[in-house]
């Protein structure tokens, strides 16, 4: 059975590496460093779910990819999650709100590998596994 695939977008290499070694454990995860690169790569080939950046080439890019992605029927079901350091750099506090941050889940940055593998989890299931 394959595993589930998830698609990373962050502009931060060493947050990126850090993340990509957690979820590779249990998951195929792929890398975006821009909005671009996520529509790109969700059209090529569809994640079970995508983690998002907030800033990456302008200030609010996460949020508006997630708004295109949630405006298409091909790809408005794919779980997203917003993980981003908005609050630490600009001290705003986002909720997750269909109408601003259309998004499953919304964490700041740092999270815990623990907790990031639990909430990948609910979203699509527990992934298997390297054997």
């Amino acid at each position: 059975m394959p595993r589930p695939k998830i698609l990373v977008a962050d502009d931060d290499p060493i947050f990126v590496v850090s993340v990509v070694s957690v979820l590779s454990t249990r998951y195929d995860v792929r890398t975006a460093a821009n909005g671009t690169e996520v529509l790109a790569a969700v059209d090529d080939d569809p994640p079970d779910l995508i983690i998002l950046d907030v800033m990456m080439d302008h200030m609010s890019e996460g949020y508006d990819v997630a708004r295109v992605l949630r405006r298409d029927d091909a790809t408005a079901l794919i779980p997203i999650i917003i993980l981003t350091g908005v609050d630490r750099v600009y001290n705003l506090r986002m909720e997750v709100d269909e109408s601003w941050v259309p998004a499953d889940q919304f964490f700041e940055k740092p999270i815990s590998p623990e907790v990031l593998l639990c909430e990948v989890g609910k979203l699509i299931g527990p992934g298997e596994e390297k054997s």
